[in-house]
Order: structure tokens, then sequence, then C-alpha cells
């Protein structure tokens, strides 16, 4: 019995993580949403969905982005579609703060802090970049 419950358990899927963010270019602020998706099997590395809305909340881009775990250093690659066919890349990079534990963290692990305080970083296209900021939304209630 002890066996299933530990196998049940080791094949639950990542908990869905999701919240906004907030982005400078210049003197520019931008803003939208964020999805993740995290394998278990591979904690160091994620990819999601990200979108670009504006400032009556709709949506004006939407893309797509993955991250990788070196040491303490995320670095990650983003992309972006917009209506008319066009197409943006780039990079992304985030630290953790320096302590003991950070390099043990995963990536679900920083990107449930945002529950608690914003993660941020920096981000950069071509000749263009600025920093990005982080916030959560806690999950659904599955009762609701």
């Amino acid at each position: 019995m002890m066996l299933l419950a530990a196998v049940t358990v080791a094949q639950a899927p990542a908990p869905e993580l999701r919240g906004s963010w907030i982005a400078t270019a210049g003197s520019e602020t931008f803003h939208g949403s964020w999805g993740a998706e995290i394998s278990r099997r591979t904690p160091d590395f994620a990819q999601g969905y990200w979108t670009l809305l504006n400032d009556a909340d709709e949506r004006v881009m939407e893309g797509s982005w993955s991250a990788r775990k070196i040491g303490s250093h995320w670095h990650g690659r983003w992309t972006a579609h917009i209506e008319r066919g066009r197409s943006f890349s780039g990079s992304w990079d985030a630290d953790e703060p320096e302590s003991p534990q950070s390099k043990d963290r995963t990536f679900v692990d920083l990107l449930t802090r945002t529950l608690e305080k914003d993660v941020s970083g920096s981000w950069r296209s071509g000749s263009y970049g600025g920093t990005w900021s982080l916030r959560g939304i806690p999950p659904k209630n599955a009762s609701h």
C-alpha cells in the first residue's frame, strides 16, 4: 500500500504556475501575463507562454519562452508573434540571490517565490533591452 502511494505522488503533475509581468524598454513600460509548464523530471528546464497586453488589457502580442538553470543563473529564450505574421525573439536572464540553498533551487522554486515577492531580471532583443519583473497568482482552489 505504501509503494502505491509513493508511485502516485511521484507521478503527480507539476503545479500550474502563472502570473503577471512588467517590463521596461528605455522609458516605456509594458505588462502582460505568463504561464509555466515544468516537468518534475527536468526541474532545471522550463517552458511556457506569455502575452503582452495594452492599456485596455487586450492581447496585443503573445509568445513562448524557455529557460535553463546553470549554477545559480537562469538563462532563457523568448519568441513573440503578432497578427501580421511578424515575429520577434530574444533572451532573458535572472540570478538567484546568493545563499547556501540557491544552487539547489529549481525553476518551480523560482516561480513559486513569485507568490511571495517579485522575481526580476533582464531581457534583450538585438540592440533593445531592459528589465522585467514577475508576480505570481495563487493557483485556483480545486474545490471551486
